[in-house]
């Protein structure tokens, strides 16, 4: 194997943006602050969410402002590239691509030597992986379609990997927020466009003094308690776990749950990056991995991510599926969920403050969700959605929670009358017919629909009760029209499956009685307790 030219994270210009102008350039992350820079331009969208979190972790990790005072000075006036470069430069060395084994390389295992060694495109998720190689049965998503990547890419999928395995068989470690989580990023109000990249990376960026009080340790500041391919891995073959205690914090953003070692090539010819079409001299086609890496235990907690309190200190991180539920989730990612000790990220939980501070309080800012819904190690879909965090906090806040779990209640309530009510519908034997056993579980697209048709008029109720939330008549007024808005989504949407090919014997008779008929689904619809009552 040669030796490649060395390349590095922080120095080279490999970040392809996007600029007001509408063109693509490429830049190295120190010039992030530019503002003309729109945002990120990824080959994937898997990758442009991992883009996202590496350049919000950078920051925090070596540009975090001191307090409130300093960050609402960087938004205002962002950094210099010289300045960021300065800020960057102590950790530069953390940042090398591809260094050859025994010297640090960006997220990889820093003793890993190359003996057993694996297809790149097994870390990729979506790609197949060996059992599935052997056993010939990648009939969807085909084998060697990205053999090669370059330098850059690899890394970007190594960190993709590092911060969202679920493991891969025995002794393979989850990462630090367990697999496949659930990233919530604050992107600027709508009236801030056009927003620039900064503003969308720095509104997620905590000051110092506010992080290291929620997390503490901001005593260990070796390079290797930041990022733990600074020295030989603290290995779990002995059981051995990592706590939020042994740690810099700020390793969230850089775990390192997978051993991991890239087997680098380069050509004297130009080769073409599987991942992003670019002509490459230096690129990775196979890693050698081993298992036994970091264990990440204990109650981390990470700032990007929402998460669940079953018990006060276990906190369970939501995972990427819930970004494709749309509103359903609303309450528990922005304001937070009592009922069931759902606790919103932590940048979500700062947005209105920080927007505060610079005189955008009275703005609507945005959550974007993004996240794999993994089975296993398995990628079974990326999810990514966006929803309004609306202006307000304090009591107000407590008091549209309190709102919007009813109106909750009541949607899901109506779905489930919904579903009910086709079953009858559309099967004459609804206890003994197997099919009607299945039907609920096999036309998830029933709750698609319904969470999908109610959703605009859902956000403009937010913004409504938001505006009445001191007028008890207006508020009944509004909970009453959702109450009907809910009744006439589940009308239509009956009428459109019990007529669909799903009523294979065609017996209307049995449609207009579940429909209309006493016990059917208006006679549920008008006596919904949870409907009756969203205004009580």
């Amino acid at each position: 194997m040669t030796n490649p030219d060395s390349h590095n994270l922080l120095t080279d210009r490999w970040l392809t943006v996007r600029l007001d102008n509408g063109d693509t350039e490429k830049i190295a992350p120190q010039e992030i602050g530019r503002e003309e820079i729109l945002d990120i331009d990824a080959p994937r969208a898997d990758f442009r969410g991992a883009l996202y979190q590496l350049l919000i972790g950078l920051l925090q990790t070596a540009f975090a402002p001191k307090d409130r005072k300093h960050w609402q000075h960087y938004w205002k006036e962002p950094p210099a590239p010289e300045m960021l470069a300065a800020a960057f430069e102590p950790y530069s060395t953390a940042f090398v691509i591809n260094a050859p084994v025994g010297e640090p390389a960006f997220m990889q295992d820093l003793e890993l030597t190359l003996d057993e060694v694996i297809q790149i495109e097994e870390l990729l998720f979506g790609s197949p992986g060996k059992n599935t190689r052997d056993l010939n049965i990648d009939h969807f998503i085909k084998r060697s379609s990205i053999t090669t990547v370059s330098a850059h890419w690899a890394a970007i999928l190594l960190y993709s990997h590092q911060i969202n395995t679920a493991g891969s068989g025995p002794g393979h470690r989850v990462t630090l927020r367990g697999g496949g989580p659930l990233t919530t990023l604050v992107l600027p109000p709508e009236s801030a466009s056009p927003c620039s990249l900064w503003q969308r990376l720095w509104l997620n960026i905590l000051p110092r003094d506010r992080f290291f009080q929620i997390h503490g340790n901001h005593e260990l500041k070796e390079l290797a308690d930041i990022f733990p391919w600074m020295a030989p891995t603290r290995t779990s073959e002995k059981n051995q776990k990592t706590l939020p205690s042994d740690v810099n914090p700020l390793q969230m953003y850089w775990p390192m749950p997978a051993r991991i070692r890239v087997v680098w090539e380069s050509s004297g010819e130009d080769v073409i990056c599987d991942i992003s079409g670019i002509a490459t001299r230096h690129f990775a086609c196979h890693v050698a991995r081993k298992n036994k890496g970091v264990n990440y235990s204990g109650p981390w907690v990470h700032p990007l991510t929402p998460y669940q309190y079953k018990k006060p200190d276990e906190p369970i991180s939501l995972k990427g599926r819930e970004a494709g539920a749309g509103y359903k989730n609303w309450l528990a990612l922005v304001l937070g969920n009592k009922n069931d000790h759902t606790e919103p990220a932590t940048v979500v939980r700062q947005a209105m403050d920080r927007l505060r501070s610079v005189g955008m309080a009275d703005e609507e800012a945005r959550i974007w969700g993004f996240g794999y819904d993994l089975d296993s190690a398995k990628a079974k879909c990326w999810y990514e959605s966006e929803m309004p965090v609306l202006p307000i906090s304090g009591e107000q806040a407590d008091e549209l929670a309190y709102r919007v779990e009813t109106v909750l209640k009541a949607t899901n309530a109506t779905l489930d009358i919904l579903k009910k009510s086709l079953k009858v519908a559309l099967f004459r034997d609804t206890k003994n017919d197997s099919n009607a056993k299945q039907f609920l579980s096999k036309t998830p697209d029933i709750d698609a629909n319904f969470w999908s048709a109610t959703e605009p008029p859902f956000y403009r109720l937010l913004q409504q009760l938001v505006e009445q939330l001191n007028d008890e008549d207006a508020i009944d007024n509004l909970l009453n029209q959702w109450a009907n808005t809910l009744r006439d989504e589940a009308r239509k949407l009956f009428d459109q499956y019990a007529l669909s090919s799903l009523n294979e014997d065609g017996d209307l008779k049995r449609v207009v009685k579940a429909r209309d008929g006493k016990g059917g689904l208006n006679h549920h619809l008008n006596g919904s307790r949870a409907l009756n009552n969203l205004a009580a």
